[in-house]
């Protein structure tokens, strides 16, 4: 049993591809440009747009059995038609609380992430939706460089909870889906251990560089003018609104990944003790 994972160069579709090598599945990962592929031994890399699929889907699904989809801004009807005439039985599809969640399902990263769903839904291939907490790497993503070069992190909303989640977790769960039965359900949500004020997790990268990391806290539009150019102001205006309407409630947990895997969702810190590097300072 072949299984593809699109995305294969993203921060989960890789660590999901090196999962199913180390257990020695056939898989084969993808990528728009399969020369930036890092894959690891035994794995197999393949050119795929799952946008504009075109006529060589046919050779990347050739023997797939099963398929883990990353979600995109697009289209997959093509590609999941070509899937279905392959032959896949079985697709995990990664989307986002925010396909839900109030104050997001009807804005622009809820209705991407609905968009792919409902095609998926449409396809007619036996599938499960993939809803991952707030992933630990945002972490680096947002306060790395700050971290590094000053020391500090500046951020609106600093009493926004979250639920920190392993990536390690999401990959050993999505592999546990594309190899058994057990847990097939429509929808597996999942979650870290527990819930953390975004400040606290900022303490948590100090404690294990162990430093002090103050947190300069922002007005609503200092953050929106600081992250100017980063990334579209409507997916800023939703992340500062979904932080601020999550303040004073704690962040959803659940066992989702012990129960799947057999393990405790790993803590944050383990994490960040794993990657320390990325904040230590210049």
């Amino acid at each position: 049993m072949t299984i593809l994972v699109t995305g294969a160069r993203g921060n989960l579709g890789s660590r999901l591809v090196a999962t199913l090598a180390a257990a020695g599945c056939p898989v084969r990962g993808s990528a728009r440009d399969a020369t930036t592929l890092r894959l690891p031994a035994g794995a197999e890399p393949a050119e795929l747009d799952i946008t504009d699929p075109g006529p060589a889907a046919a050779d990347t699904l050739r023997g797939v059995e099963a398929v883990f989809l990353y979600p995109v801004i697009g289209s997959v009807d093509a590609f999941l038609a070509a899937a279905a005439t392959a032959g896949v039985r079985y697709l995990v599809l990664l989307s986002s609380p925010a396909a839900y969640e109030a104050g997001e399902f009807d804005r622009p990263i809820g209705l991407v992430h609905r968009a792919v769903e409902r095609a998926v839904a449409g396809a007619g291939l036996e599938h499960t939706v993939l809803y991952p907490s707030w992933l630990a790497t945002n972490a680096q993503r947002d306060w790395a460089d700050q971290i590094r070069t000053t020391g500090r992190v500046a951020m609106a909303y600093g009493d926004a909870t979250v639920t920190p989640i392993h990536p390690d977790d999401v990959a050993q769960v999505a592999a546990d889906l594309l190899t058994r039965g057990t847990h097939r359900a429509r929808m597996q949500i999942l979650t870290g251990p527990r819930s953390l004020h975004l400040r606290d997790v900022v303490t948590t990268v100090g404690d294990v560089l162990g430093v002090e990391i103050p947190v300069d806290d922002l007005t609503r539009d200092q953050a929106l003018e600081q992250a100017k150019g980063r990334m579209p102001r409507p997916i800023l205006e939703t992340l500062l609104d979904v932080a601020a309407a999550s303040i004073g409630q704690a962040a959803p947990v659940n066992n989702t990944v012990e129960r799947i895997t057999g393990h405790p969702a790993r803590p944050f810190r383990s994490w960040v003790e794993t990657h320390r590097a990325d904040f230590e300072r210049n």
